[in-house]
């Protein structure tokens, strides 16, 4: 469990990169793809491409930060509008309303609605990769959408695994069995050394007692580090530092390509807002004209993206 978790949250690192690098690199290829919507377009795709990754590593350390993936500091703007749970989510929910939590036991409605937030991530970013044909003065061509797309999905594919690690914990059963089997080991393991002729090897004895103890007590302890390598334990994955690499090598390929400028708007839009708390995030959009203007353009843009996807890929 703890090498192939590392595996997957490792893939996840990896075509974030590779999607960034690469989206930059083929569009500004074109002589004609330097002009300001071009940058905005690349911009964006960063943009998205982090907050995937930035939301899926919430939902990862959900379970010991206790943080919503939609609540992340770095999260602004239209995104965070959208992957914000709204009135339709609980419309559209098949579930309880359980977010009295009194017992300190996991907000299952903040835990599914995070589990959600990653999935909408990807769509915004897929449906910024095929708004190219309308962004760009000089479309990408069909295959090298196919290639960004399909980073997505190795992206997601990534994510599908730390999901089924989280959601599936080792049986209970099988741990108190195997508990059960141990304790009763190291307890009678002193009664195998009893002879008569114990006294005369009495320190050999204690010795050997003490390494097996030590031994078999000291894999159960490392089995327990192991069975959840994320949070915020000394042994634990530092997710967040690996992924802030990720976000500082995407800020210097976009200074590389688009100049200091749209790298500061990048960093910018992706600052680390510690006094990000609920009343912030409530009073974001306290104004019900940028909110509905926000939403409409929201559905613009996923409109044309599935009129867009419709068109290329049927031909």
């Amino acid at each position: 469990r703890y090498a192939e978790s590392r595996g997957f949250i490792g893939v996840m690192y990896q075509e974030t990169r590779e999607l960034i690098q690469y989206g930059l690199c083929l569009s500004n290829s074109y002589d004609n793809n330097d002009n300001e919507e071009s940058r905005e377009w690349r911009n964006e795709l960063a943009y998205r491409a982090m907050i995937l990754l930035r939301t899926s590593i919430a939902v990862v350390e959900f379970c010991s930060r206790g943080l919503p993936a939609w609540k992340v500091p770095e999260l602004t703007g239209l995104e965070q509008l959208y992957l914000t749970p709204n009135v339709s989510w609980d419309r559209h929910s098949q579930r309880l309303n359980n977010n009295n939590d009194d017992n300190g036991q996991i907000d299952h409605d903040n835990y599914a609605n995070s589990m959600r937030v990653p999935f909408r991530a990807a769509y915004l970013l897929r449906e910024t990769i095929v708004s190219c044909e309308k962004r760009l003065t000089t479309p990408l061509h069909i295959t090298q959408i196919n290639a960004m797309l399909g980073s997505v999905d190795r992206f997601l594919t990534g994510f599908y695994g730390m999901r089924k690690f989280i959601t599936t914990p080792v049986p209970f059963p099988l741990i108190q069995m195997t508990r059960t089997i141990l304790c009763f080991y190291l307890f009678t393991i002193p009664l195998v050394f009893l002879s008569d002729t114990m006294a005369d090897n009495m320190l050999e004895r204690c010795l050997s007692v003490f390494m097996l103890t030590y031994g078999f007590m000291g894999l159960e302890l490392v089995a327990i580090e192991l069975d959840d390598p994320f949070g915020t334990d000394d042994n634990d994955f530092d997710c967040l530092a690996f992924a802030n690499m990720v976000f500082e090598d995407s800020f210097l390929i976009m200074h590389d390509i688009d100049g200091d400028e749209w790298a500061e708007k990048l960093r910018c839009r992706m600052r680390r807002n510690d006094d990000n708390d609920d009343d912030s995030n409530n009073n974001s959009y306290q104004n019900d004209t940028e909110r509905t203007n926000l939403l409409n353009r929201a559905d613009m843009i996923l409109k044309e993206g599935e009129s867009f996807r419709t068109d290329s890929f049927a031909v």
